[in-house]
C-alpha cells in the first residue's frame, strides 16, 4: 500500500474552514479535471452547492459528462455516539456541520487534501482524480488518540445521471454486486461504477437507509443520492490506520472493468512542486491549460469550460494559442484545426458541437480561426504552414466567398452571433476588425499558395480602410456596433489583432478610454458603468471577463511597450482570484463591482489560455519572429 505522506504534493492552496464559517467556505469550489472531458469538483467543506458538483463525473463519448461519485461521506463510530464529519445540506433546511471539525483544507493542483480533528481523532483524506482515466484514489489516515476502540465508516454517495438532470426519486435501477469483502459494484442504465479499498471491509447498507435526499442550495434543487454500502476501517487506541478507496466509472461495465483491471495493476502518479509564487500560479495554469484538450474522434478538441461546457468553436480558436503554441503543442494545434475544418461548410466552421453533431450560426468564428492558423504558422514556420494549407485551403476560400457575399459599402453586414450571444449586436466592431484581418491574412495566404485571388482578397480590405472611421469613430472611441454607441471592450479586439484597421494614434485613444472606465483588477467590464443598462451581475452588460485581459495587454505593450505595467496588472488577477474562485484556475466572468463574485464556470478555457498567452508572448517576448512572407 501506497502510504498517504508519499503522496503529498505541494499544497497551492490552504483554508481553514472551521474559521472561514459555512457561508465564506460554501463560496471557495475546486474543480480537476481528468482530461477526458470529467473532473472533481466540490467546495472546500466537501459540500456538493450545485447540481455540477461530483467527486467522480466521468467524461464519456461526445463529451458527455455523467456524474457516478457523487461524494465519500465520512464518520467516526465512538462507544456510545456518531460524530458526522461530513457536511450536507439537505430540504427540511437542516445542515450536518462536520466542517466545525475540519481545520484545514489543501488544494495541490491535482489533488485536495481534508483534515479533521474530533474528539481526539486525528483524519486527513486526500482525494486523487486520476489523469487520463474516470477514476480516483481516496487515500485515508485515521489516528486515534482517544481511549476509546473507535469505527471509521466511509459512505460513497452514487449517482447515474447526466449534468442536465436530476435523479428525482428512488427510481433508478441500480444493482449493487459485491465482488468481494473489499470490492463493490454498482450497475445502472446509464453506467457502472465500481468501488475497491486495499484494506477496509466493504459492508451493506440497511436497505431504510440507502437513499438519502440532498438540497443543492445555490440550484435551489434537491436530489437523490444511492448508498448501497460502505467502507469500515477499526482503530484500537493510540493506533493509526490507512486505506484506500479507488472509484472507477464509465458508461458500460466493461469499460469499468478494463480501466479497474489497469488501476490494480498499479498508476504512477507524478507529484509536482514550484515555490515561488509567481512561478506558482504560472504553472498551476499551465497545469489547468493541459486538461482543455481532449480526444475527439480521432482528432482532438478543446473543452470550452468545466463543469459543463462542450466543444465550442469561438472558444476553441480564442484558446488555442495558449493552450498549444506557447507549449510547443503544435499537432495538438493541428488536429484541432483538422476537427473543426472537417466539419466546415461555407457558412464555416462549427459554432459548437451537440451531442457530437456540428451546429452553425456563429458570424466570428471562422474570422478567428483564420487569425489562429496566421499565428499556428508562424510558431511551426512557412514549409510546415504551406503543407496545412494546402490541405484546407479551398475550404478557407469558400469560408471567406461566403463572407464576401455579406459586405456592404466595405461593412461585413451581419445579423448578431457574436460572443455576447444574448445581445443583439448587429455590424459589431470586433467583426469588422477580424474581417479586415482576415482579408490582410488571406492576402499573405493567397502568395504562399500562389493564388491569383490575392488581389481581390487586398481590394475587399482596401474598402473596408475607407470607411472603418466613417462607420464607427465616435470622437471618443469606437461604437460597439453600427447605431450603438456603448462602450464596450470589444473594439480591444480589434487593437490587439495584427492587422488592425486603426492608427496608433486612435488606437491609443480607445485604449485610454478603456482603461478609465472597464478595467478592473480581474478583467474588463462588458459595458461601462456609466452606461444606464449597466449591471453588475449581468455577463454582457457590466459583468467582468478575465479573457479580455490577453487583447488588452498585448495592444497595450505594442502601442506603450511598458512590460512591467503589464506585469503587474497579469501578476494582480493571478494572486487575487486563483486562491478565491475556482482554486487553481480561472472563472469565466465575475461580477462588475466589488468584490468581483465569480461567476459562470468554475475553469474556463478562454481565461486560462489568454492571460497564458500574453504572459509567454507579450509580458516574457517568448514568441516567434514573423516571416518575411507574413509580414
Amino acid at each position: 500500500m501506497t502510504s498517504i505522506g508519499s503522496m503529498k504534493a505541494f499544497p497551492f492552496a490552504t483554508f481553514n474552514p472551521n474559521r472561514l464559517g459555512l457561508k465564506r467556505s460554501k463560496e471557495l469550489e475546486w474543480i480537476i479535471p481528468n482530461k477526458l472531458g470529467g473532473y472533481s469538483s466540490s467546495t472546500v467543506i466537501g459540500l456538493n452547492n450545485n447540481s455540477f458538483h461530483g467527486l467522480l463525473v466521468s467524461g464519456c463519448r461526445g463529451l458527455r459528462r455523467m456524474v457516478y461519485l457523487q461524494k465519500l461521506d465520512d464518520e467516526i463510530e465512538f462507544k456510545n455516539s456518531v460524530l458526522p464529519l461530513h457536511t450536507n445540506e439537505y430540504p427540511d433546511g437542516t445542515t450536518s456541520d462536520g466542517y466545525r471539525y475540519l481545520n484545514k483544507f489543501e488544494f495541490s493542483y491535482d489533488s485536495v487534501s481534508f483534515y479533521y480533528r474530533a474528539k481526539g481523532v486525528r483524519v486527513t483524506k486526500r482525494i486523487i482524480p486520476l489523469s487520463d482515466k474516470n477514476a480516483l484514489i481516496a487515500f485515508y489516515s485515521v489516528d486515534n488518540k482517544s481511549d476509546d476502540k473507535i469505527r471509521f465508516k466511509v459512505r460513497p454517495l452514487v449517482n447515474s445521471r447526466g449534468l442536465e438532470r436530476l435523479t428525482k426519486n428512488k427510481g433508478i435501477g441500480f444493482k449493487p454486486r459485491f465482488f468481494t469483502k473489499n470490492i463493490l459494484g454498482i450497475n445502472s442504465p446509464n453506467g457502472y461504477i465500481a468501488l475497491q479499498s486495499d484494506r477496509a471491509v466493504c459492508l451493506e447498507t440497511p436497505s431504510e437507509q440507502r437513499w438519502q435526499n440532498l438540497l443543492y442550495s445555490t440550484d435551489e434543487t434537491e436530489e437523490y443520492s444511492y448508498c448501497p454500502a460502505y467502507f469500515r476501517m477499526d482503530a484500537e487506541p493510540n493506533s493509526i490506520k490507512e486505506f484506500t478507496i479507488t472509484a472507477v466509472g464509465y458508461y458500460t461495465e466493461e469499460e469499468t472493468a478494463q480501466a479497474f483491471k489497469e488501476l490494480l495493476q498499479g498508476y504512477k502518479r507524478k507529484s509536482r512542486i514550484l515555490s515561488s509564487e509567481k512561478g506558482t500560479f504560472i504553472f498551476s495554469l499551465l497545469n489547468v491549460a493541459d486538461t482543455f484538450i481532449v480526444d475527439m474522434d480521432s482528432k482532438k478538441t478543446i473543452v470550452s469550460g468545466y463543469p459543463n461546457l462542450g466543444d465550442r468553436g469561438r472558444d476553441a480558436m480564442i484558446a488555442l494559442p495558449g493552450l498549444t503554441l506557447i507549449n510547443g503543442r503544435y499537432r495538438d494545434a493541428e488536429q484541432i484545426f483538422e476537427h473543426f475544418l472537417n466539419h466546415a461548410t461555407s457558412r464555416g466552421i462549427p459554432s459548437r458541437f451537440l451531442a457530437g453533431k456540428p451546429e452553425y450560426g456563429d458570424i466570428d468564428t471562422s474570422l478567428w480561426l483564420i487569425d489562429r492558423l496566421y499565428q499556428y504558422i508562424k510558431y511551426v514556420g512557412i514549409d510546415e504552414g504551406k503543407k496545412f494549407l494546402h490541405t484546407y485551403w479551398w475550404t478557407l476560400k469558400d469560408i471567406m466567398r461566403n463572407y464576401s457575399e455579406m459586405e456592404r459599402d466595405g461593412i461585413l453586414s451581419h445579423q448578431g452571433g457574436t460572443w455576447m450571444k444574448t445581445l443583439e449586436r448587429n455590424n459589431a466592431v470586433e467583426v469588422q476588425g477580424l474581417w479586415y484581418n482576415a482579408l490582410r491574412i488571406m492576402e499573405k495566404f493567397a502568395k504562399l499558395m500562389d493564388d491569383t485571388d490575392e488581389s481581390i482578397f487586398r481590394s475587399t480590405y482596401l474598402r473596408s480602410e475607407k470607411k472603418f472611421m466613417e462607420k464607427f469613430w465616435n470622437g471618443r472611441y469606437l461604437s460597439d456596433s453600427l447605431g450603438d454607441d456603448s462602450l464596450r471592450p470589444n473594439q480591444i479586439i480589434l487593437l490587439s489583432l495584427d492587422f488592425n484597421v486603426l492608427g496608433d494614434a486612435l488606437s491609443r485613444k480607445v485604449l485610454g478610454v478603456v482603461e478609465r472606465e472597464l478595467l478592473t483588477p480581474f478583467g474588463l467590464r462588458s459595458l461601462s458603468p456609466e452606461d444606464p443598462n449597466y449591471a453588475g451581475n449581468s455577463p454582457y452588460n457590466g459583468g467582468v471577463w478575465p479573457w479580455l485581459l490577453g487583447p488588452y495587454i498585448k495592444a497595450y505593450i505594442r502601442l506603450y511597450g511598458k512590460r512591467l505595467n503589464a506585469q503587474e496588472l497579469l501578476e494582480g488577477i493571478l494572486k487575487n482570484h486563483i486562491r478565491e474562485g475556482g482554486l487553481g484556475t480561472m472563472s469565466e466572468f465575475m461580477d462588475g463591482d466589488p468584490p468581483f463574485k465569480p461567476r459562470g464556470c468554475i475553469s474556463y478555457s478562454c481565461s486560462v489560455a489568454e492571460l497564458l498567452r500574453c504572459y509567454f508572448e507579450d509580458i516574457m517576448k517568448r514568441r516567434p519572429r514573423i516571416p518575411e512572407e507574413l509580414k
